[in-house]
């Protein structure tokens, strides 16, 4: 037995020790989570702030969706021993393991290395992957660097996705070892053999997640937050301070794999505070519009609603041959949440045309709040760097299927910005200029967008302008000058007056 012993001492790597103990430990995992994972992300230009980590974040919201909890994210450098090490610890201590990057043709791309290392496993030139390298690089050179990608561990299993739209496998797999799956670095193919695996591979129990929205500071609720998280232990709890947001100043999610528990969390944290400090806020008001337009019509008292929607139905019988202007203002966010309506209302899935007069630089919040408008809506952008009546007057040879232009001002004649040329005629040429809010107030313009969640931009409430009539976007505010008497409207946002 001594002799044995001896033997084994003296044949067994200090790494295939380490391997072992990792194995025999999994059952005694120190998290209490069935459907765990650790993410593993390789790559020295992550480590010298090169090139901006995304897959992280896209990894973890999809494995969230797929009722996975991610425990911890690494971040490490190029090196096959410190790559070794790193996944025979995560695996070890998690259901799944998942790495990102390390997969090229280049010397640093070690990952296959260390993950043949981790599983005392050598290296060999899967005929599979010869083959996809052979197409895809349009070489029969094995000298050529491209082959470097093909030589993966013996154990490895290749997992191929499929093309969302067409159905084809898509060209290159996620190598699988074990609890151990290899994704490449790069977003372009990582997101798309990610998004197409996830749901097959990482299956765990569905959390169950409710959101809160308070106008309220961290500090105000904190100690319930506190006390209420104690009382449900098998609950998370996660506090999140915002600011930039004119809805709420603090965001507060409740979350479980039990409906029945995180209900229970979620009204003993409510009736613990006053009730007017919760915000009635929906986060995806695009989102089942027209069913969310006819509750919101059948609480409020305006006409004006009903008369702009009925009016952009029509026009939108034929969606291709109308566009709308807008430059980022609330008018023009109010008119095209009311075209989407019109549209769901139609059972039309046509892009909405936009149009953005960019002839001046935008402020940088602008440029954001637009780029969330078209994430949030189906739009086909038309970008014209020119003064919109000279823009107009292209466009209708640029795009002659559009036959009417819509301008979200509320007075066609009080206007005196940059549409006041647009907005005091009713056509240019073939193009019929059309104004669906006229008439509308102040006041019936932000109870629509603030009872609906629109999205607006934050300059708004940093006392930015915004408008595109003499009276001010909010009650008792000048956006423009501090002055409602001298009022006078730019249709661009201009810094307050100080």
């Amino acid at each position: 037995m001594l002799q044995i012993c001896q033997y084994l001492l003296r044949n067994l790597s200090i790494s295939n020790l380490r391997r072992y103990a990792s194995i025999a430990a999994r059952p005694f995992s120190k998290s209490g989570d069935k459907f765990n994972a650790g993410l593993i992300i390789i790559g020295d230009e992550i480590l010298k702030a090169q090139v901006k980590d995304t897959n992280s974040f896209f990894m973890c919201s999809l494995l969230w969706e797929c009722g996975v909890k991610v425990e911890k994210i690494s971040v490490i450098s190029d090196d096959v021993d410190l790559i070794a090490n790193e996944i025979m610890e995560f695996s070890g201590k998690y259901k799944y393991v998942i790495t990102s990057g390390g997969i090229g043709p280049t010397h640093d791309d070690m990952t296959f290395e260390g993950l043949a290392k981790a599983f005392n496993d050598s290296l060999h030139c899967h005929p599979t992957i010869v083959g996809i390298v052979q197409d895809v690089y349009r070489t029969q050179d094995e000298k050529s660097p491209a082959f470097k990608m093909a030589h993966v561990p013996k154990k490895a299993v290749l997992r191929f996705g499929k093309h969302q739209e067409t159905g084809e496998c898509l060209k290159f797999p996620c190598v699988n070892v074990e609890n151990v799956y290899v994704f490449p670095g790069s977003p372009v193919y990582l997101e798309r053999l990610f998004q197409s695996l996830c749901k097959e591979l990482f299956k765990g129990e569905k959390f169950v997640k409710r959101e809160l929205f308070l106008d309220s500071k961290e500090e105000s609720f904190a100690d319930v937050l506190t006390k209420v998280a104690k009382e449900f232990p098998n609950v998370a709890f996660g506090s999140y301070p915002i600011t930039g947001e004119s809805y709420y100043k603090a965001r507060v999610t409740i979350e479980s794999d039990s409906e029945d528990e995180t209900l229970r969390a979620q009204e003993r944290f409510r009736s613990s505070l006053p009730r007017e400090i919760f915000v009635n806020y929906d986060k995806h008001p695009h989102v089942d519009s027209h069913e969310k337009f006819l509750a919101f019509m059948d609480e409020c008292q305006c006409d004006d609603y009903g008369k702009t929607l009925e009016e952009l139905r029509k026009l939108y019988e034929k969606p291709k041959e109308v566009a709308i202007c807008f430059d980022g203002s609330v008018e023009s966010t109010v008119l095209l949440h009311l075209a989407h309506v019109a549209q769901m209302q139609l059972k039309n899935s046509s892009k909405i045309n936009v149009i953005m007069f960019k002839n001046e630089e935008w402020f940088p919040e602008v440029e954001n709040f637009v780029k969330d408008i078209t994430s949030r809506y189906n739009l086909n952008v038309i970008t014209m760097n020119l003064p919109p009546q000279e823009a107009t007057k292209n466009l209708e040879a640029s795009h002659p299927d559009i036959k009417f232009l819509l301008l979200g001002i509320k007075s066609r004649s009080k206007d005196s910005g940059v549409y006041h040329n647009l907005a005091r005629q009713t056509s240019i040429s073939s193009i019929v200029i059309k104004c669906p809010l006229n008439g509308w107030t102040v006041d019936s313009l932000w109870t629509f967008a603030r009872s609906l969640s629109l999205p607006y931009c934050s300059l708004y409430d940093k006392g930015y302008t915004c408008v595109g009539a003499r009276e001010s976007t909010k009650p008792n505010v000048n956006l423009i000058t501090g002055d409602k008497e001298t009022c006078q409207p730019a249709w661009k946002f201009n810094r307050p007056r100080k």
